[in-house]
This record gives structure tokens, C-alpha cells and sequence, in this order.
């Protein structure tokens, strides 16, 4: 079980992107925003010093992107739960994302995804 409140590292190339997510999980009891990032690269320094207990991490991002960043992170922080956020979820990408053990893939298109899948993975309910 994860502690109360989880731990998250919110990942996006985009300042506006990363605000969002950040304000919708603040808004929400149970997380904590313990860190961000702005790219792939950034991310796996980020979640080896932070040791989050979640990883929302985009997918297309420069320097790195999410898949390359999602394997190292698994590797490296021991229990970490990622949501892969992106605009061009499809087949593959979802192929891709279960062969790296991603525990879940949400659209951008629907933010209120985020919350409900977060909750679900680190068990962090209300109260």
C-alpha cells in the first residue's frame, strides 16, 4: 500500500500541460505533487531523487520521450506506478506501453482520467 498522500512526479514538455495536471491532482485529496519535469531525461533524475510512488509522464516529449524515460524509472524506483498521457494513444502505443510494464495509458482529451486511473493505482482514496 502507498502512503497517504501519494507522491507524484507530473512530466510534460509543456509549462501549461504540467499546471493542469498539477492543479487537478492537488485539487484532490490523497496526492501530492513532490515534483516536475520537462522532459524524459529530467524525469529518470527526478524519480531516481524523489523516489515517487506515481509518474504521470507524457509521451511525446524532446531529449526523451515517455517510453525510453518509463523503463529506466521502472528500474530504478522500486513499486513506481506510471500513467503514460498522451494525445496519440493508439494500438501500438498501448503494445509498447504493457511491454515496459507502464500500468496505464490515458488521453490527454480527458483529464478527469488522470484522477480516476491515479486513484486506482496507488489506492489513494478520499479521506
Amino acid at each position: 500500500m502507498f502512503p497517504s498522500p501519494a507522491h507524484v512526479l507530473v512530466v510534460d514538455d509543456s509549462p501549461l500541460m504540467r499546471r493542469m495536471v498539477r492543479d487537478l491532482l492537488e485539487s484532490e485529496p490523497g496526492f501530492r505533487i513532490v515534483g516536475e519535469a520537462e522532459n524524459g531525461r529530467e524525469a529518470i533524475q527526478k524519480a531516481k531523487q524523489l523516489q515517487p510512488d506515481l509518474v504521470v509522464l507524457d509521451l511525446g516529449m524532446p531529449v526523451m520521450n515517455g517510453l525510453e524515460a518509463a523503463s529506466s524509472i521502472k528500474r530504478a524506483v522500486s513499486d513506481v506506478r506510471i500513467i503514460l498521457f498522451t494525445l496519440y494513444g493508439d494500438a501500438d502505443v498501448e503494445r509498447a506501453a504493457r511491454s515496459l510494464r507502464i500500468d496505464a495509458v490515458v488521453s490527454k482529451e480527458n483529464l478527469d482520467r488522470v484522477v480516476e486511473t491515479a486513484r486506482r493505482l496507488v489506492g489513494s482514496g478520499p479521506g
